[in-house]
């Protein structure tokens, strides 16, 4: 016993230098894929070198966020960067509980059984076949098309995806064709281009959204974002930190989805009315529409109906479901009131903060400390976070 307890004592600290080894390893290769992204996202940005501006990357920024924030006049200190939100702020759900709303099928299961007002689910697609909620047994894709009635619209959205990617908007126009993404096509080539998706989807109902919101772009479905997190200050009650409405336009057809092209309006929390209308820029200038750039309608002053049942709907939301302390809820806001559609843990900032930066705000700031992310004014390098989040 002895000597077995010896040789324990000899291997533990070998163990633990090994251990710490492996880790660092780990947040090495971590760090490597992350950058990675960033990398590549700088990239996607297609402007020439002299565009781009390189000063901030090492802040943290990605030139198109450089422009976006106009941080060459107003400053990167207030601003989530992009470092910070690819390293930090997608922590600040514990993992376990971010694979349940990653996963839009366990979203709707989640809205539904805490009374969250949400889209109708139909049912999900696997392997050329639908099955329907909640009957039983399964329906191949082209006999599901078929019994779609005339004018129907459902939407085939991927379980786990993000920026608006692998939608289909599935319209029946008649017996022999159906509308995906707005090209027609018969049931046999809806099936194909399903198909080459090679995962399962869920069948939303298709959703018909207020006459004020749709005016703003008529293609798309135009919906509210809005981020919710905890007061640190105040008992850990949630309260709305910014509010945007995003109004799809051509280029980001058949969503709205801003890194998509789409636009982005701030919302007044107190009011509903819409601000001037942004985008991600093409070039190093930012646009500002007070009207839509490709129909002309108005957007600079509209004011949103429903708007403060929108806001009790997304404060029961972030109630009940106060585990998930930091939220971008898409809201669509129908004929007869909100819709909770999505709920996104790592939600994107740069459509927030194309309108006032997040630091700017003593509770946002709070809370953002409180998890470890500080204003670049007193932050400290980003740590990379490995086996256990924030």
């Amino acid at each position: 016993m002895v000597v077995g307890s010896a040789v324990r004592d000899a291997v533990r600290p070998v163990r633990t230098v090994l251990g710490r080894g492996r880790r660092k390893v780990r947040a090495g290769r971590v760090l490597l894929r992350e950058l990675r992204k960033l990398a590549r996202k700088e990239r996607q940005w297609r402007v020439p070198l002299r565009m781009r501006h390189p000063r901030f990357w090492l802040k943290g920024f990605l030139s198109r966020s450089a422009v976006l924030y106009d941080l060459q006049n107003t400053g990167h200190g207030k601003y989530v960067s992009d470092l910070q939100r690819l390293f930090r702020t997608k922590y600040m759900v514990h993992a376990r509980l971010q694979d349940v709303i990653n996963n839009k099928l366990t979203t709707h299961l989640l809205l539904r059984a805490m009374d969250v007002r949400s889209p109708e689910l139909l049912g999900v697609y696997s392997r050329g076949a639908v099955h329907p909620f909640p009957q039983e047994g399964r329906i191949p894709i082209v006999v599901y098309l078929d019994r779609m009635a005339p004018g129907e619209k459902v939407f085939f959205k991927v379980l786990a995806g993000a920026e608006g990617k692998n939608i289909v908007a599935v319209e029946k126009v008649d017996a022999a064709t159906v509308l995906a993404n707005g090209e027609a096509m018969a049931p046999e080539q809806m099936k194909q281009l399903l198909g080459t998706h090679d995962r399962p989807f869920i069948v939303e109902r298709g959703l018909a959204q207020h006459d004020v919101v749709g005016g703003l772009y008529p293609n798309t479905v135009n919906t509210v974002r809005v981020l919710t997190m905890l007061d640190v200050t105040n008992g850990n009650e949630p309260f709305i930190a910014l509010a945007v409405q995003r109004i799809g336009c051509r280029r980001a057809e058949p969503s709205d989805n801003w890194s998509r092209g789409g636009l982005s309006s701030r919302i007044d929390l107190d009011t509903g009315e819409l601000g001037s209308a942004t985008r991600l820029p093409d070039s190093n200038v930012k646009e500002w529409f007070d009207a839509h750039p490709d129909t002309g309608a108005p957007i600079n002053g509209v004011v949103l109906p429903y708007w403060q049942e929108t806001r009790d709907l997304v404060m029961h939301a972030a109630r009940v479901l106060s585990f998930m302390e930091y939220v971008g809820w898409d809201i669509v806001i129908g004929p007869d009131g909100p819709l909770v559609l999505e709920a996104n843990i790592n939600t994107g900032v740069n459509v927030l903060q194309s309108h006032q930066p997040l630091f700017a705000d003593p509770r946002v700031r709070a809370y953002y400390a409180e998890r470890g992310v500080r204003a670049a004014m007193d932050a400290e390098p980003p740590a990379v976070v490995v086996d256990e989040p924030v």
